[in-house]
């Protein structure tokens, strides 16, 4: 069934929908190194890296230049740091920054032109789940995003949710915005909304399963099945293995003793290590950079040595923080590297996770291409793009969900997700 990407990143959630039957015909990229990745998994499909702004004309021609048929499905992730939790101007829609990536959150509209001239069967969109609430100054008054989109195309019905791909399988906590706009043509339509279906598939698993549920798949879990040979960033030899993926960075003595000294599966923070390094006083109470001992630095805290006196650095309670192994892992970001990040350091062992792991967290199929990134040297790049991504797999399991209904195919309605 022929597809088309807006905003494609690196094609990471594309790959889910192709595996499920979908062929991507025509990819738009702004990014030239995503861009890069994504022809080489790709290498059938059209790769626009342009501004989709600016190529909207572009799409629909290199659409119908390479098929004359219906297009089955537009999909589209637009990028999302206005509305991200991670972002600390979200919500001051006054300040320079809100301002600044005001027409970033817009471009989720940019779809609507595309759609009018091409009329895809469905429309998948995917974005942090602020989208849902976040709204835009039109004509000296505010309105929400998805109601003007859902006005700008009044030949669809659109369906929202939120998700949360640990109720997939997924070892991972990672909660999305998920939109889909369904074309009022489709004979399918009429019988989803009669049995109070939704176009996307039921949860599978849950913190506390129901009836026919399992439970979620922890980190522990997870690890352990996949055997990753053991890594440690005590030195630049015990942090790299010989998968070209399975490396981390190393840290100097004193980062290495604050990640050693965090308990293994606690799930606490660094500021919480409590016996000082230096005469084994303990418990040294909390917020402290010296023991009140011996006076010396608390080195297995994050601390920064000041013009006078050391201090500890200001972080959030998730900063330097090992993950819990007993539940899924938290989000894969793109600063999955940052220690000093939100939970990013490895449940048991003394680092932060390779990419390797966040790939495979990601349910980023192993055969995933990541050479332009190697031969470009831009290797951080895999990063970036990895936590970019809605995890591969639940867009496996989303395209196997649209596939059934584009071709009527009754069987999949227990599969599909209820009406709330």
């Amino acid at each position: 069934m022929p597809a088309v990407s807006l905003f494609s990143g690196a094609g990471i959630s594309d790959i889910g929908y192709e595996l499920a039957g979908f062929r991507f015909h025509v990819h738009v990229e702004l990014d030239s190194r995503r861009a890069a990745i994504g022809q080489k998994n790709f290498p059938h499909s059209s790769w626009l890296v342009k501004d989709l702004r600016e190529a909207r004309d572009e799409v629909v021609s290199a659409y119908r230049g390479k098929t004359d048929d219906q297009l089955a499905l537009l999909a589209a992730t637009p990028p999302c740091q206005g509305m991200s939790s991670s972002n600390p101007s979200r919500g001051k829609r006054k300040s320079p920054k809100a301002k600044q990536y005001e027409e970033k959150n817009a471009l989720l509209l940019e779809l609507a032109p595309i759609a009018r001239a091409l009329e895809p069967r469905v429309i998948v969109c995917e974005n942090v789940r602020q989208v849902r609430t976040h709204t835009l100054t039109r004509e000296d008054q505010e309105q929400r995003l998805l109601d003007i989109l859902d006005e700008q195309l009044p030949g669809y019905r659109l369906f929202e949710t939120s998700v949360n791909v640990a109720d997939y399988g997924i070892p991972q906590v990672r909660h999305r915005a998920l939109m889909v706009l369904v074309h009022r043509k489709e004979p399918w339509l009429a019988g989803l909304e009669q049995r109070s279906k939704l176009p996307w598939p039921r949860p599978t698993h849950a913190h506390e399963p129901a009836s026919g549920q399992k439970a979620w798949v922890s980190v522990r879990q997870w690890f352990k099945a996949l055997k990753y040979p053991r890594l440690s960033s005590r030195s630049a030899e015990a942090a790299r293995d010989t998968h070209p993926l399975h490396f981390v960075p190393h840290y100097d003595a004193d980062r290495y003793l604050l990640v050693r000294s965090i308990p293994p599966h606690t799930g606490r923070s660094a500021y919480e290590n409590d016996t000082c390094p230096s005469c084994s006083c303990r418990p040294v109470p909390s917020g402290l950079a010296v023991c009140p001992a011996c006076r010396e630095p608390m080195r297995n805290r994050p601390i920064v040595m000041g013009e006078t006196r050391p201090r500890l650095i200001k972080g959030f309670k998730s900063s330097y923080r090992r993950m819990r192994s007993d539940v899924p892992a938290p989000t894969v970001t793109t600063n999955s590297s940052h220690i000093g990040s939100d939970n990013k350091i490895h449940p048991w062992q003394h680092r932060v996770l390779s990419i390797l792991e966040c790939a495979d967290l990601q349910t980023v199929p192993r055969f995933f291409d990541w050479s332009a990134a190697f031969e470009s040297g831009r290797t951080y790049l895999i990063r970036n793009v990895i936590g970019e991504a809605l995890p591969s797999y639940f867009t496996y399991l989303h395209g196997q969900v649209l596939r059934c209904l584009l071709e009527a195919d009754d069987s999949v309605y227990p599969k599909l997700a209820c009406r709330e």
